[in-house]
């Protein structure tokens, strides 16, 4: 518009042609929008504002959404700019408008009205989350994995956040434990993957089963897998998946486990062992689940988990020993004092206080876990000189029954000598269960850890001399009188008695040929020959799986055992090679010795335990 043409508008010129330029900046004029039909065009304000002599300019957009401004009623001026419709368009009414319409057009609003409580949250957090950045979601994606690392429940996952939040801005509609599941179950599934594609892909494996029972009295069977991936040296053990099954009988849990190799796609015959606690359900020589396993795989081994051997041979000594059942007692009363009262647990920490005297909390004795007899009597152990003062002062201020009783039974010199001989072989026997608990132990070691703790506490403890720890010898040595130690001594034996009827000599057959003491082969033809038999034995066992021929087979390892043996003799000499893994490890790289690795590789798959995470084995 030209300054004439204003000037004329502002008064100097007639009331028609004022009307007629009002008209000609609602066609001639246009403007950026972002109406629902136009978003981001020019359009015309003729499109957006209309005119009439009545009422004046109003704003289409407003009038059709209903709102309550001037510019939906009407606005006049006595003096038009151009600048009024345009700053219209970027005030609140007409936003706010342009808005309602765009949602009328994709039916939010309907939705919005029509949602639950629950669509309502979700479509709430959505957008929450889109505002998150990438950066943002992976600190705490990298929380929930520090939480996995240091076996930590998710529940915990919510404290990392918050105290990560301190230092580093982060989501917070991402931080409930839900999205720490979410998280979790993404990691899992890309990993679970990569590790059954690794499965499939290895020669072969072993399966390591457990039965258990959840809180809703639900059947489960507990998978682990080891093997060894094709292109590496190393050996893993890892957790394969947890399986519903409908009874917890050999046929049902048979029927679990092969239907969960055909749903993966792994190759039932490159199982080479199947280990599992000694239930008959398991291993039961017609019916386990091991002899329905052999029935579909000939050449699978069973064995019987090295951990529960040991903790079931202590378990029969124990219950023989009717010194062992009186320990127990005290032992449960014991910790039935202090569990539940925090007044008795700050009187005896009030004692230990004034007798400069280290605490060790109380443990309870259960069934299931390895290691709690040890926990429970080492507690008493350090506590011993304490308690008994506690017991004490509660007998001569109200003679309380249960104290009474215990001071009774801690004032007896047997006893007190039975208990700290006792915490030593639990302490001995726990140090060889931590070490069964090894994810790269071989059946070979395992086998020669046992048997080397039964010689140890034979020696020890069963010989003329009997060797006490050094703090028992001076418990011993400070009583006034002679303390009778037969029953302690007989509860060793028969632990020891136990462990040898459960790791027999013979039990690894075969495998024995490949233990550090067999590799001591001269020149002479009789030593020569050693270990023939077992390579033949094993050629007839597994020349099927690795598709050779028998009598071939045969020959070639018979001939590659006899210069292994030498070699290896002379690298244990000079310190080069200590363990089962070193051999193996050495012997994977002899090409000339490639038949019997093959063999070693099927004795290396072979765990020994069931990796059930139990309590204090960290």
């Amino acid at each position: 518009m030209s300054k004439r043409q204003a000037d004329d508008c502002s008064g100097n010129t007639s009331k028609k042609r004022c009307l007629e330029f009002k008209k000609e900046w609602l066609t001639g004029w246009s403007v950026a929008t972002d109406l629902p039909h136009a978003s981001g065009q020019h359009v015309q304000l003729g499109e957006i504002f209309e005119f009439s002599e009545s009422r004046g300019v109003t704003c289409k957009i407003c009038v059709k959404a209903g709102a309550t401004s001037e510019w939906t009623s009407g606005k006049t001026w006595t003096d038009w700019k151009v600048d009024h419709l345009k700053k219209h368009l970027g005030q609140k009414a007409q936003v706010d408008s342009v808005t309602k319409l765009k949602n009328q057009s994709r039916g939010i609003l309907k939705s919005m009205l029509t949602e639950s409580k629950e669509e309502r949250e979700m479509r709430k957090e959505i957008a929450q989350r889109q505002q998150a950045t990438p950066d943002e979601v992976k600190i705490l994606i990298d929380n929930v994995l520090l939480a996995i690392k240091i076996n930590s429940s998710m529940l915990s996952v919510q404290g990392i956040h918050d105290h990560v939040g301190k230092y580093v801005k982060i989501p917070e509609s991402w931080r409930s434990k839900n999205y720490a599941f979410e998280f979790s179950e993404y990691v899992n599934s890309v990993v679970k993957t990569e590790m059954f594609i690794e499965i499939k892909n290895a020669a072969y494996h072993t399966l390591i089963v457990d039965e258990s029972t959840d809180i809703s009295v639900s059947k489960m069977l507990i998978l682990y897998m080891n093997y060894r991936n094709e292109n590496e040296s190393i050996y893993k053990t890892v957790f394969a998946g947890i399986l519903k099954v409908i009874a917890c009988d050999s046929l049902s849990i048979f029927q679990a486990i092969q239907n969960f190799y055909i749903e993966n796609g792994f190759d039932l015959n490159k199982m080479v062992m199947f280990t599992s606690d000694g239930a008959s359900v398991m291993l039961g020589k017609r019916k386990g689940v091991a002899a329905l396993l052999r029935q579909l795989i000939p050449h699978l081994s069973e064995q019987h988990c090295v951990a529960y051997r040991e903790d079931l041979a202590l378990d029969d000594a124990w219950k023989n020993i009717p010194l062992m059942k009186e320990i127990e007692t005290l032992l449960r009363t014991v910790y039935t004092i202090f569990c539940r009262s925090c007044v008795k647990k700050a009187k005896f920490e009030e004692l230990a206080k004034a007798a400069d005297a280290d605490l060790i909390a109380f443990r309870p004795l259960h069934e299931v876990r390895w290691l709690s007899r040890h926990f429970a009597v080492n507690a008493l152990v350090k506590n011993y000189d304490v308690f008994l003062q506690y017991c004490q002062e509660k007998v001569e201020e109200d003679n309380d029954p249960v104290r009474r009783y215990c001071l009774e039974k801690l004032s007896k010199p047997e006893l007190h000598v039975a208990i700290g001989i006792l915490n030593d072989v639990l302490a001995e026997l726990a140090e060889l269960t931590k070490i069964l608990q090894r994810s790269v132990l071989s059946t070979v070691e395992a086998f020669q850890f046992a048997k080397a703790k039964i010689k140890k506490l034979r020696s020890q403890y069963l010989g003329e001399n009997k060797h006490f720890h050094e703090e028992t010898s001076i418990l011993i040595s400070s009583l006034k009188v002679p303390v009778n130690t037969t029953s302690i001594i007989k509860f060793i034996q028969q632990v020891c008695d136990h462990m040898d009827s459960r790791f027999p000599d013979d039990e690894l057959k075969d495998w024995s040929v490949f233990e550090k003491d067999c590799f001591c082969a001269t020149a002479n033809q009789e030593e020569y020959s050693f270990g023939h038999e077992q390579m033949k034995s094993l050629a007839t066992r597994y020349c099927l799986l690795l598709q050779k021929d028998e009598d071939i087979l045969k020959s070639d390892l018979c001939k590659q055992y006899s210069e292994f043996k030498i070699l290896i003799n002379e690298k244990l000499k000079c310190g080069s090679l200590t363990t089962f893994s070193d051999i193996l490890a050495f012997t994977q790289q002899q090409d000339h010795l490639n038949k019997l690795f093959l063999i070693m590789d099927i004795c290396a798959h072979s765990r020994p335990q069931v990796q059930i995470a139990r309590e204090g084995l960290a």
